[in-house]
């Protein structure tokens, strides 16, 4: 009955208030022991202990990934991928935890570093930090992304900028794509879907499962010589509104 999950909510969100503050010291106090173990936070830590718990228990969702073979194949190889998806939930964060074949890190504007805690813990586990407009920061930020895909780690990227209002994909913009051709990185898109209507931007409290989060992770998009940051964002955004197309 909606009353009884209403009655609870506020109790659910304090849990997970909790549990993200305890995962994440955890996490980050095994990135103080040994600086090596990111991908272990970020495999262990990240999906299984924190992603996982929060939204089949707290949040009550099913989830359910399809992975085309093809973007399967490069992790079989050892090699990450720039990751491009939709963004309409806080909730997508934990989906695409979920649903990635590899350990994921993000990449995300440089203010991020001054959260308390989900700073420090995601500068030691790899995030790929950049500022818009600093071009030191930049190619930081290529030298750093080329290090990580190298090393079978994915890069989880939000395209479009901001959360959707309204669940609709919306333009995205083209700073993530100077960096992956600058990197000669794998771009695959990815589309989460269900977790709008679960926690939309603005609500304070889960509402009740109506269906299932589905992710869907799509074939690596073919780059050609000539692509440029504006024909590969065409591109990205394109394979991610026909997964989209998947769920509707």
């Amino acid at each position: 009955m909606k009353w009884v999950h209403w009655a609870f909510a506020p109790l659910k969100v304090a849990l997970a208030v909790l549990h993200t503050a305890g995962c994440s010291a955890f996490g980050l106090a095994v990135l103080f022991v040994d600086k090596t173990k990111g991908d272990w936070v970020m495999w262990n830590v990240g999906k299984r202990m924190w992603s996982l718990p929060l939204l089949r228990v707290l949040v009550g969702a099913r989830i359910r990934v399809s992975v085309d073979p093809r973007a399967l194949a490069l992790t079989e190889r050892g090699k990450g991928a720039v990751l491009v998806a939709n963004h309409a939930s806080l909730l997508d964060i934990h989906a695409a935890f979920v649903a990635s074949p590899t350990p994921i890190v993000f990449l995300s504007k440089a203010s991020i570093r001054k959260v308390p805690l989900l700073g420090l813990i995601n500068e030691r586990a790899g995030t790929v930090f950049v500022e818009r407009g600093n071009r030191a920061s930049s190619e930081r930020a290529v030298a750093t992304l080329t290090s990580t895909l190298k090393n079978g780690r994915s890069v989880l990227v939000f395209p479009e900028g901001t959360r959707s209002k309204h669940g609709a994909l919306q333009p995205f913009k083209k700073g993530a794509f100077h960096l992956a051709l600058a990197a000669r990185s794998e771009v695959v898109p990815m589309h989460i879907s269900g977790t709008f209507e679960l926690l939309p931007p603005g609500a304070f409290f889960f509402r009740p499962p109506r269906r299932e989060i589905w992710v869907r992770i799509g074939a690596p998009l073919s780059q050609a010589d000539e692509d440029t940051p504006e024909s590969l964002m065409r591109k990205a955004e394109l394979a991610v509104a026909n997964l989209a197309n998947l769920s509707n």
